[in-house]
């Protein structure tokens, strides 16, 4: 795998911390290698006991999301490992859908966030998080973007029946934040879809991973 810098250049260089984190969380740095400028995700800095367990995980399971659905529009791009307790893909400028105002997202975005979502299941991945606003981006172009890969699962390693569940737990939050930022926009037809998903949510056993925070938009 081909890494587009290394720690060493990280570390000597200039970069900007976006998030410190939590004491489990990863911390979230901007850095700009020659023309490029990337995210990188760093658990290093997490205590022992959580870099070399829960922190191997997450950089992990994030990088082999983005690196399945490599080359889809609207999931940051070239994603690599720094070592093994970090994953950097490259930065998308933009804000996330929670700092957003309504009147700046076009009615065309919730559309294609629908759209991205249901081209990210034909991959057989989900996000799972979708429900949380701070995991979509609105672009400078103003199209729509998904953050954090922490909670995604692989279908493949799940059992069939689960399928459907899982991709309308992403549905589901496609529709509640659609509802909440551009309901003019939401047909009936939708908003049904998302009254009968909410009407099981006793179901939605997973909401995203334990220690997740409200940290910044690049997570």
């Amino acid at each position: 795998m081909e890494k587009s810098f290394t720690r060493r250049d990280l570390e000597s260089g200039e970069y900007k911390v976006i998030s410190k984190g939590r004491w489990g969380n990863a911390q979230l740095y901007q850095y700009t290698k020659g023309q490029t400028t990337w995210v990188v995700k760093d658990f290093s800095r997490c205590p022992p006991a959580i870099k070399k367990t829960w922190g191997r995980l997450m950089a992990k399971r994030e990088f082999l999301a983005l690196k399945k659905l490599k080359g889809l529009d609207g999931i940051p791009a070239d994603p690599f490992f720094l070592d093994m307790y970090a994953v950097c893909y490259q930065y998308q400028p933009g804000t996330t859908l929670k700092e957003t105002p309504a009147e700046l997202i076009s009615d065309d975005f919730f559309f294609e966030f629908e759209d991205l979502v249901k081209r990210m299941h034909r991959h057989n991945m989900v996000h799972l998080d979708i429900r949380n606003h701070r995991n979509i981006l609105v672009t400078d172009k103003g199209r729509p973007a998904l953050l954090d890969f922490q909670s995604s699962l692989n279908l493949e390693n799940t059992p069939r029946a689960l399928h459907k569940l899982m991709k309308d737990i992403d549905l589901s939050g496609v529709y509640k934040n659609w509802r909440k930022k551009k309901p003019g926009s939401l047909d009936r037809a939708r908003q049904e879809h998302l009254d009968a998903l909410n009407r099981i949510r006793f179901l939605w056993f997973l909401k995203g991973y334990p220690l997740s925070t409200k940290a910044s938009r690049r997570a």
